[in-house]
C-alpha cells in the first residue's frame, strides 16, 4: 500500500503530518469492493435488517465500497468519515468517541473515470479536514437530539494534523 503520510524529525521524534490527497491502486481498489461487499452481505434481501435500506443492496454495497476505499490509507490515530459530493458538514453522534480525530473524506471512487494503463488509478479521495471528537458538539451544529453536522469551514485544515510516531 501506498503511503500518504510525510514522516520528518521534529526535536528528536518521529512526527508524522497526513497528506489531503491520494488514489488507490487497483489492488487497494479491490480490497475495498471485497469489504463494501462483505459489510453489505448480512443484510442482502432482508430490508428489516438495515434502515438504509430504501435505496437497495446495490446502492448500500457501492456506498460500502466508496468508503472503505476513503479508509485505506489514513493512518489509524481515530475514525473516517465520508462524504459524497457535495460535501456540507461531517457527522458526529452520541455513540462517537469524544477523544478520538475525526477525518472527513470525500470524492475517490463515487466517480466513474476512465482507467489508463499502466496504473489504472481512478480518481483520487480528498482529506477535507478534521476535528477532535469532543470538538464536534457544539448547539449550533445540533442535527437531532443524538447528532451534529461539523460545518465544513470550521474543520481543521489536513495540514495541521500531526501525530508522533
Amino acid at each position: 500500500m501506498h503511503k500518504v503520510e510525510l514522516t520528518f524529525v521534529v526535536r528528536g521524534k518521529r512526527v508524522h503530518m497526513v497528506k489531503s490527497k491520494y488514489a488507490l491502486t487497483i489492488e487497494e481498489e479491490a480490497t475495498c469492493v471485497e469489504v463494501g461487499y462483505q459489510r453489505q452481505k448480512p443484510y442482502f434481501g432482508d430490508p428489516t435488517k438495515n434502515i438504509n435500506y430504501s435505496e437497495g443492496d446495490l446502492w448500500e454495497t457501492w456506498q460500502h465500497v466508496v468508503c472503505a476505499g476513503s479508509e485505506l490509507d489514513i493512518p489509524g490515530f481515530g475514525e473516517i468519515r465520508y462524504s459524497f459530493p457535495p460535501v456540507r458538514g461531517m457527522r458526529y453522534s452520541t455513540r462517537d468517541d469524544d477523544n478520538l480525530v475525526y477525518v472527513l473524506m470525500s470524492d475517490g471512487l463515487c466517480h466513474k473515470t476512465r482507467r489508463v494503463a499502466p496504473e489504472w488509478k481512478g480518481p483520487e479521495y480528498t482529506a477535507i479536514g478534521w476535528k477532535l471528537g469532543s470538538e464536534c458538539k457544539r448547539d449550533e451544529w445540533r442535527y437531532n437530539d443524538r447528532t451534529w453536522y461539523v460545518p465544513v469551514a470550521y474543520l481543521n485544515p489536513m495540514e495541521s494534523l500531526v501525530f508522533n510516531g
